[in-house]
C-alpha cells in the first residue's frame, strides 16, 4: 500500500498518485476528501480510509463507482457506513498498544459477536499499528503487540464465517525491519518518499539479520525543495538583519531575500540555523525566519544574483540539505518537514532522475 495521506507526506497526492498508478496495489489515504481526490486519478485501485471520518460524510461513498474501504473502530461507525453508504466494505482496527484508534478490550469482544451475528456485513479485514517501532533498536514492544494481535487474528477468524479477511499490521518502520509483521499487506508511508522512519530504524535495518534487506539497501529521498532570489541586498558590518535584529554580520556582506518563510513550510526554529544550496555552496541562513521570507548569506557566491535557483531541500553539486537535517536543527521528524510544506505550492512531476 502506498500511503498518500496528508498531500502524500507533503510530496504531492495527485503527482504522487499519478506517479505509482499501475505500480502501487493499494493506496491509503487518512480522509474521505483525500479519498475523492485519488479516485480523480486512479478509479480503480483498491483505496483504504484509514482516519476519524464524521458519519455525515459517508454518504460521499455512494458517488464513487469503485467504492473505497473503511477503516473502523466502533459498533456505531459501521452502522453509520452502512445506513449511509450501504455495501461499503470495512476493516476492523484493533488497538493492542497503540491507545489511539481501535477495538480495545471488551469492546472487541463485542465487535466480533455483532459481527457474527451480521454475516452479511461486508467486513474484509482487521489492522493494528505499531506504537514504538522507530523510535527503539529493542523491537520488545513491538513482539508484544504481534502476539496481541495474533490472537485477534484468530478470535477474527472464527467471527469472520464465510468472509474473507486480510491483515495488516506494518507501516514502513516495521515493513523495513519485521518481515512477520508484513503480513497480506504492508502499509509504506514515509519509506515510499525515500526517507527513513528514524535513525533507529535504520541502524537496525543495516545490523539485523532478521530484517531480510539487501546489504546495499537503501533509501533516496524523492523531493527536492526549491525557489529563487528575488532580492539582494549589499549591507555594511554590524548591520541588523531581520525581525529582532538577531544577526549582525561582522563584515560587509551580500545578502539574497528568498520567498519563502514558515507560511510556506519552513520553518521558524531553522532561523539562524540552517543553509540553503546555491550553485552548489552553502549559503547559511542570517537572522529570523518571517513569514513569507528569509534572508540568506551570498558573499561568498559572487554569481548568485536575481534569479538564482535556490535548493532548500535537496542536493546541488556535492552539497545535501536534508528533511533529515532540517529536522534535527528544529528539533522535529523528517515526516513534519515534508507534510509542513504549502500544499498550495507548484509540485512538478519528474518521470526520470536528472543526471
Amino acid at each position: 500500500m502506498a500511503v498518500v495521506k496528508s498531500n502524500a507526506y507533503g510530496h504531492g497526492l495527485e503527482e504522487t498518485v499519478e506517479a505509482l498508478r499501475g505500480f502501487a496495489d493499494w493506496f491509503g489515504v487518512n480522509s474521505i476528501e483525500e479519498a475523492l481526490r485519488v479516485r480523480k486519478i486512479d478509479p480503480a485501485t483498491p483505496l483504504l480510509i484509514m482516519g476519524a471520518n464524521e458519519p455525515e460524510q459517508y454518504a460521499a461513498l455512494k458517488e464513487i463507482s469503485v467504492k473505497p474501504e473503511l477503516v473502523v473502530s466502533s459498533i456505531e461507525a459501521i452502522q453509520s457506513l452502512q445506513e449511509q453508504a450501504p455495501g461499503t466494505r470495512f476493516h476492523l482496527k484493533v488497538d493492542t498498544g497503540m491507545s489511539r484508534l481501535g477495538f480495545h478490550g471488551s469492546a472487541f469482544e463485542t465487535v466480533l459477536t455483532y459481527l457474527a451475528d451480521h454475516p452479511a456485513l461486508p467486513w474484509c479485514g482487521l489492522m493494528t499499528h505499531f506504537a514504538n517501532v522507530e523510535d527503539v533498536t529493542d523491537q520488545e514492544y513491538a513482539l508484544l503487540q504481534l502476539e496481541r494481535f495474533a490472537k485477534a487474528r484468530e478470535k477474527s477468524l472464527q467471527a469472520a464465517g464465510k468472509r474473507a479477511l486480510l491483515f495488516h499490521s506494518a507501516a514502513s518502520g516495521a515493513a523495513l525491519i519485521l518481515p512477520s509483521a508484513r503480513m497480506d499487506l504492508v502499509r509504506v508511508g514515509i519509506s515510499l518518499y525515500g526517507m527513513w522512519p528514524s535513525r533507529e530504524t535504520r541502524i537496525s535495518a543495516r545490523s539485523m539479520s532478521s530484517a531480510d534487506l539487501p546489504a546495499d539497501f537503501d533509501l533516496m529521498p524523492a523531493l527536492t525543495w526549491k525557489t529563487r532570489i528575488v532580492h539582494v541586498n549589499s549591507i555594511e558590518a554590524g548591520t541588523p538583519v531581520g525581525y529582532g535584529c538577531t544577526h549582525r554580520p561582522v563584515q560587509d556582506s551580500r545578502v539574497a531575500v528568498l520567498p519563502v518563510g514558515y507560511f510556506e513550510g519552513y520553518d521558524r526554529r531553522l532561523s539562524n540555523q540552517s543553509h540553503v544550496l546555491i550553485r552548489g555552496k552553502r549559503a547559511p541562513l542570517l537572522g529570523r525566519v518571517c513569514m513569507n521570507m528569509i534572508m540568506v548569506d551570498i558573499t561568498h557566491i559572487p554569481e548568485a544574483a536575481v534569479g538564482t535557483e535556490v535548493v532548500l531541500i535537496g542536493t546541488s553539486g556535492a552539497e545535501t540539505v536534508s528533511a533529515d537535517d532540517l529536522a534535527g536543527l528544529s528539533d522535529t521528524i523528517n515526516y513534519q518537514v515534508t507534510t509542513a510544506i504549502q500544499s498550495d505550492l507548484t509540485r512538478i512531476l519528474l518521470r526520470e532522475i536528472p543526471e
